[in-house]
């Protein structure tokens, strides 16, 4: 009896692991990050085709630079490099800056309610970032 209960036990384990894997995010190429990122503000802000195709080359930049970042970021940790305090500190800004030029540029082509909108979803995103990553501490504990 009891050999038969832990076999399947293990069964499920095995089974509930294997969904996991498959669950995590697929890997997108650049392109179908910035459709997709389009299509998913033209549902939340109503964006009209004109402002589509304006919107289209702006992402596009932003996702250029997210992932130069990203890239450079990954090799010195390959190289496990420690940033100090001055090298973190620049970096911050220099992302406050991109956001910064990248807000400017979509003012440009959103209406002004349509950035507040997308103001107003950009902070419900952070805050459920920092809420993840509380989650996250408290399970390595």
């Amino acid at each position: 009896m009891r050999t038969i209960m832990l076999a399947l036990v293990l069964a499920f384990s095995t089974v509930s692991m294997a969904q996991n894997k498959e669950m995590k995010r697929e890997k997108l190429s650049s392109e179908e990050k910035v459709a997709k990122q389009l299509e998913k503000m033209t549902t939340d802000l109503s964006l009209t085709n004109e402002q589509q195709e304006k919107l289209k080359p702006i992402l596009e930049t932003q996702m250029k630079k997210r992932e130069k970042k990203r890239e450079e970021m990954k090799e010195a940790r390959a190289s496990q490099e420690k940033k100090n305090r001055e090298e973190r500190q620049k970096m911050k800004q220099e992302m406050e800056e991109n956001h910064t030029e990248f807000k400017k540029s979509l003012s440009k082509v959103l209406t002004p309610e349509q950035m507040e909108n997308w103001e107003k979803n950009q902070n419900e995103r952070k805050e459920m970032a920092k809420e993840h990553m509380r989650e996250r501490k408290r399970n390595k504990k």
